[in-house]
């Protein structure tokens, strides 16, 4: 942003307002192509071209309406300053950390394939455990460790679990004040993944741990309250043309209501009715509630277009002026549903300490399923999404719906 405004400031090109326009439209561009992922700057040769592709088409039209021929110029040496930039990040972020387990348990293995789907950052080098090798790169014994580690240049450790953590922790110490990263499984899978593991938390995680303080804060609370209300306004004004003629093909397509009004489960447990244009024949539930499928058969020719582009939850933008719900969070499950999954999954009634959203971290993190099982792997996205709350997630989350919606990756 500083390089294209300071280019158009410095040679005079265009009127600070239409560059800064231009470039929000370039930059919106480069994150629905996922050109700008702050994950990893390891330079992909395909980004880069679209990236030219999408520099080539702003300032095509920016030349369209100043008419000056320095705009050409100016679009060469941004463009080159660009492609420079992301060869010297990936330059000075080339280092990989060498990393070791500490003990074998459950999610041992899973931390090793982490580590290896994510090369450029990490080169895990084994794992020492109590005389026993149970996998490939067995390095010794944990009472070894300090050898271990200086020998083989080890930068992290990752304990597998609080059990080795409690076991281990005054051997570890000397290593950690050495300079060695020190880190547990699940803080690892929340860096990582965005998530946490159900199966390895207890009530003593969330007493202890740290987060779970936004939704407490009354400034944070005002701040979400606006950020939904600003939200409402302006994509309720946007949409309008939309939902008209989304309703008049719902109302065409099959016979029933336009608006299908369903009992929800949302903060603090209390029942609220969330509305959605119907997406479904008017009896697919004349036999009872029943879990949403893939390729459902109940759902319309246009509902599951909608459903794909989200359409069908706009008019629960009327629940988020009422403070029902908000914008983002996590989504709103039937009681008869929660009843069931809270039978076998843990934790399970955390994610209604806070307002359900229209969308969330689940909804952009994880593919479309409903099932128990479903339920459990959204809940990990839903607890870190409770735990690390805060208007910066928010705006991430909203950005990444704003994808899926543009490509039709939704339910």
């Amino acid at each position: 942003m500083l390089t294209y405004l300071g280019l158009f400031e410095y040679f005079k090109v265009a009127e600070n307002l239409i560059s800064g326009i231009v470039f929000l439209i370039i930059f919106l561009m480069y994150y629905l192509f996922d050109i700008a992922n702050f994950n990893s700057y390891k330079v992909n040769s395909k980004k880069i071209i679209l990236s030219i592709i999408i520099n080539g088409l702003g300032f095509i039209f920016m030349l369209l309406l100043n008419k000056d021929k320095k705009t050409i110029f100016v679009f060469v040496l941004y463009t080159v300053i660009q492609i420079l930039s992301k060869y010297l990040l990936s330059f000075l972020s080339r280092k990989t950390s060498r990393v070791l387990i500490l003990g074998y348990d459950t999610p041992t293995e899973k931390i090793i394939n982490i580590l290896n789907e994510n090369k450029d950052k990490y080169n895990y080098i084994g794992y020492v455990h109590e005389n026993i090798e149970i996998l490939n790169n067995y390095l010794g014994k944990v009472e070894d460790i300090e050898s271990i580690v200086k020998e083989k240049g080890i930068d992290e450790i990752i304990f597998t679990s609080r059990k080795q953590v409690k076991k281990y922790a005054d051997i570890v110490m000397n290593l950690k004040l050495k300079g060695v990263k020190v880190i547990d499984y699940l803080s690892f899978l929340e860096e990582e993944e965005g998530k946490v593991d159900v199966d390895k938390i207890d009530s003593l995680w969330v007493l202890m741990g740290g987060g779970f303080v936004s939704f407490n804060d009354t400034m944070q609370r005002r701040i979400k309250r606006a950020f939904d209300l600003i939200l409402a306004v302006v994509i309720g004004i946007c949409a309008l043309p939309i939902m008209i003629v989304a309703a008049i093909i719902v109302k065409l397509e099959s016979p029933g209501p336009i608006i299908y009004s369903q009992a929800r489960i949302g903060e603090n447990q209390k029942e609220f009715f969330v509305h959605k244009f119907r997406s479904m024949r008017n009896d697919a539930e004349k036999n009872g509630a029943k879990w949403a499928v893939e390729n459902d058969p109940r759902v319309t020719k246009f509902g599951n277009f909608m459903r794909k582009t989200r359409i069908d939850e706009l008019p629960q933008i009327w629940n988020v002026f009422k403070g029902e719900m908000s914008f983002i969070g996590p989504r709103p499950e039937r009681q008869v549903f929660i009843t069931e999954i809270e039978k076998v999954v843990p934790y399970y009634n955390v994610r209604h300490v806070i307002k359900p959203g229209l969308t969330g971290w689940a909804q952009v993190m994880y593919p479309y399923g409903a099932s128990i099982e479903d339920a459990k792997k959204k809940l990990e996205y839903d607890l870190y999404y409770i735990k690390h709350q805060d208007i910066l997630l928010d705006i991430i989350i909203f950005f990444k719906t704003i994808q899926i919606v543009v490509f039709g990756k939704g339910r």
